[in-house]
C-alpha cells in the first residue's frame, strides 16, 4: 500500500493508470435502481404544490407603511410644547423675569472668585 506522500507525488498519467487498473465490481441492476430512484424523486417533486412564500408580502408592506405613517403623524404632537400663556405680553414678562434671575445668579457666581482672591491677598 502506498503512503499519502507517495500518492501526492505521482504524475497525472500515473494516477489515471492506477485508477483504471483497479477493478471494481458494479452490483447488478445498480443502474436501473438509480434511474428508478431519480424518477421517483422527480415525480414526488412535481406532485408537490409550489409554496406561496410571498403571498403575504403585500399585506406586510401595507402594514409597515401604515405603522410608519402613524408614528410620523404622532411625533410632532409628542414633541410640541404646551402653550401655557394666553397673553403673549404676560409670557414675555415671565421670560424676562427668568432671564433676570439667571443673570443675578451668574453675577454672584462671577463675583465669588474675585472675593476669594481678595481674601487670599488680604492675609
Amino acid at each position: 500500500m502506498k503512503k499519502i506522500e507517495d500518492i501526492e507525488k505521482m504524475e497525472l498519467e500515473e494516477l489515471e493508470s492506477a485508477a483504471l487498473s483497479v477493478e471494481t465490481e458494479v452490483p447488478s441492476g445498480l443502474e436501473d435502481r438509480i434511474k428508478a430512484a431519480l424518477a421517483a424523486k422527480t415525480i414526488a417533486e412535481e406532485s408537490k404544490p409550489k409554496p406561496a412564500r410571498l403571498r403575504w408580502a403585500p399585506y406586510a408592506a401595507l402594514a409597515l407603511v401604515a405603522a410608519g405613517l402613524s408614528v410620523v403623524a404622532l411625533i410632532p404632537r409628542m414633541n410640541a410644547p404646551k402653550d401655557t400663556y394666553d397673553d403673549p405680553y404676560l409670557a414675555y414678562a415671565q421670560v424676562e423675569a427668568v432671564f433676570k434671575t439667571i443673570s443675578d445668579k451668574m453675577s454672584v457666581a462671577a463675583d465669588k472668585p474675585v472675593q476669594i482672591i481678595n481674601k487670599i491677598n488680604d492675609k
